[in-house]
């Protein structure tokens, strides 16, 4: 595969800096490939409030399995929870 295109990016002191410390060792222009064609792995796990975000919108969407999951999530490892979770899952506080 023969690159041919060309991309100029100006970033600012932290930015760079940024860029620097998560890339380690990897060059630049390899890092910024990897990112492209990168896929999520195992190491990039969702955390409680992103996985919280995910289950609520597929329990929205009608999804059993996600709203059950949600439903144990907010209930908590001891089984004691809000009773008023459903109301606020669809949006009714009436």
């Amino acid at each position: 595969m023969t690159r041919t295109n060309e991309v100029r990016l100006r970033l600012t002191d932290a930015e760079l800096k940024e860029l620097d410390a998560r890339r380690g060792s990897v060059p630049r222009a390899v890092w910024l490939r990897q990112a492209i064609h990168r896929s999520a792995d195992s190491t990039d796990v969702a955390s409680r409030d992103e996985a919280l975000a995910i289950l609520t919108t597929m329990a929205r969407d009608g999804k059993v399995t996600a709203a059950l999951g949600l439903v144990r999530e907010l209930r908590g490892s001891d089984g004691e929870g809000d009773d008023g979770w459903l109301e606020r899952l669809v949006g009714d506080e009436s």
